[in-house]
């Protein structure tokens, strides 16, 4: 018998309050009309994703996102540039610079999963927010003021897909620095 799997992955998750600002200025920079936009309540900045996993190693992927965020720092992230991927086709915003708090935590999180025999992204980390998706061409970027999250939780989710598309549902999270 094949063992059933959900497809996961470590995301930092807004926490209440903390979108509705944004989500406005998001509309701002991805109108309708450009790409498949992102819901607003699906928003968030991977962190480590993990692909199809079966559901007997949850709690060994749960274990390893305590762990790292025990010896995590809040921090913020600035996304002050609008970038398109061209292979992906998605409109996306990303942060010049990843704040070093941030950089230890992903760090940290692909050491502990590799400790558990996961595999695990080998490129650097690089924060960035899916605005649209299917954005077959760079739209003219407008100027903005950046956008500042604060990263202050880390969240195990899981992608559903449907007809409707990919969805997030948060399963699991750990406030940084939780020890």
């Amino acid at each position: 018998m094949i063992e059933p799997t959900q497809r996961l992955f470590f995301a930092l998750w807004p926490v209440a309050g903390q979108l509705e600002p944004l989500v406005e200025r998001f509309r701002q920079l991805a109108p309708p009309g450009i790409g498949k936009p992102q819901r607003p309540d699906q928003l968030h900045v991977t962190i480590e994703f993990l692909g199809s996993v079966p559901e007997s190693r949850i709690d060994d992927i749960r274990a390893a996102g305590a762990a790292a965020a025990a010896g995590a720092r809040p921090c913020e992230i600035v996304f002050d540039q609008l970038d398109h991927w061209r292979r992906p086709q998605v409109l996306c915003l990303t942060a010049r610079k990843t704040p070093e708090a941030l950089a230890q935590l992903s760090r940290s999180l692909r050491r502990e999963l590799a400790a558990r025999d996961f595999e695990v992204e080998r490129r650097e980390f690089r924060a960035h927010l899916t605005l649209a998706r299917k954005v077959a061409r760079p739209p003219r970027f407008p100027e903005f003021e950046p956008v500042r999250w604060p990263a202050g939780r880390l969240t195990l989710v899981r992608s559903i897909s449907d007809s409707a598309g990919s969805r997030y549902e948060p399963l699991d999270g750990w406030n940084t620095g939780d020890g």
